[in-house]
């Protein structure tokens, strides 16, 4: 789970800003909003982060996605790209580095910190370390600056050499990836986080597609339970959903494929083509045994008198589709404890139903987490979200800077949806007047 992410002179962020997921314990509402970590800190479990349009609200999201990247790929970053994500809206862009830093905690129960700094000609800075939680020393695991570095766990001197060379020919790699290259550094540490950034953390963006999702629909049953009662808790009309297959060549005797490449897909030996229509994962096409296979998603939903049918994607609403694509996350969160991170999680879906889902998360016991941007005021309710639970963000002079709803005094009785839409807590859009 996240503690709190730090970002400075990133994409809109130039001054420093810092996002934490630490709740206001003094306030006693929504109390199951709060986990506990180690059964001694409490962290909240779900964020809702609020701003106008441009104001940076999803450069968060990219933030902890870009520390991600960095963490899992060496070959994310090159030093024609580096400049894509310094903050450009001053005379000296590019002269000062990229300073990220990242607190979590992983499933193990182990807490980390993740700080590295990115200047044009690569990584000048990079440090891990064990978490102290602010009550003990943090502990450092490794501490890379300008070409040398320092571990807690030393490593032979001919090591060292190789880490040396390799940091020298990948000098915009972080050193969390080298153990995938060649695994010279003995610190468990060092593999234990780099598995949270590639495991435990999630990131969906607002145009995020997974070409998988059929697959991942039909190799779980515990999915399509979980999205099946899902859709039955915010009461979208459907019963059940689920993954139908056929052998392929009886499926193409009942149905029109003058559209498919028949003769080439009968010529497949191996592997899934997964057919996409309007951003829909419509059908998957694999080879099981030797025996091609054809596989779509089917949802039931009922009619007049209780009449019901089975229906494919390409009969449901872009809402729905777009609440399919978030089951697996959501699932994740809630059943594995993973972190995720979803950019504009009303995008297609009706208030009320964003409202159920929020809800629906939060009162399920987990020790995941959801982080997500949005624009439906809707939720601004104490019935729904903490005060500490809701971050905003807003821009002056072309920089972002974020600060959360708990830095207001506001009682538990004050209507929050009313306020924020009067401009009490700032971070709404100014409008001019038009003129015609």
């Amino acid at each position: 789970m996240i503690l709190r992410v730090i970002l400075k002179n990133f994409l809109s962020f130039n001054d420093e800003v810092q996002f934490d997921m630490f709740p206001n314990m003094k306030r006693t509402t929504l109390s199951n909003h709060i986990t506990m970590l180690d059964g001694k800190l409490p962290v909240l479990k779900m964020a809702a982060v609020y701003g106008a349009n441009g104001a940076g609200k999803s450069n968060l999201l990219k933030g902890i996605n870009f520390l991600k990247a960095i963490a899992t790929n060496k070959n994310f970053l090159n030093g024609d790209s580096v400049g894509r994500y310094v903050f450009a809206l001053k005379e000296d862009a590019g002269d000062e580095p990229i300073e990220l830093a990242i607190e979590f905690a992983t499933k193990s129960g182990i807490p980390f910190i993740y700080s590295v700094e990115i200047a044009k000609t690569g990584i000048t800075f990079e440090t891990l370390q064990v978490s102290g939680l602010g009550a003990e020393e943090n502990k450092n695991i490794f501490t890379r600056k300008d070409g040398a570095v320092e571990y807690s766990i030393a490593p032979s001197a001919e090591v060292n050499k190789m880490v040396l060379g390799w940091i020298e020919k990948n000098p915009f790699a972080s050193l969390l990836t080298i153990n995938n290259d060649m695994p010279v550094l003995a610190d468990a540490n060092i593999d234990i986080a780099q598995k949270w950034f590639d495991d435990e953390l999630t990131i969906i963006g607002l145009h995020s597609f997974n070409p998988a999702l059929i697959g991942i629909f039909r190799n779980d049953e515990n999915i399509n339970k979980f999205a099946s009662e899902l859709f039955k808790a915010i009461d979208l009309g459907i019963d059940g959903v689920k993954v139908e297959t056929e052998n392929f060549e009886d499926w193409i005797s009942t149905h029109d494929v003058s559209n498919l490449p028949v003769d080439k897909l009968r010529k497949m030996h191996s592997g899934v083509l997964s057919e996409v229509v309007d951003f829909r994962n419509t059908r998957d096409i694999s080879v099981e045994d030797g025996v091609q296979k054809i596989s779509q998603m089917m949802f039931r939903q009922f009619g007049e008198n209780g009449f019901s049918k089975e229906m494919d994607i390409q009969a449901q609403s872009d809402g729905t589709v777009r609440l399919l694509s978030l089951v697996p996350a959501f699932y994740a969160a809630m059943q594995s404890g993973k972190t995720v991170a979803i950019d504009e999680l009303d995008h297609s879906i009706h208030p009320h139903l964003v409202r159920k889902l929020v809800r629906y998360f939060s009162s399920h016991e987990t020790n995941g987490q959801l982080i997500f941007t949005t624009h439906q005021t809707c939720l601004l309710n104490q019935d729904f979200l903490r005060t500490d639970e809701v971050w905003m963000v807003e821009k002056k002079n072309g920089s972002s800077r974020m600060y959360s709803l708990n830095d207001f005094k506001i009682h538990n009785t004050i209507n929050i949806e009313n306020g924020y839409m009067e401009g009490r807590y700032g971070a709404i859009p100014f409008i001019g007047e038009l003129n015609m």
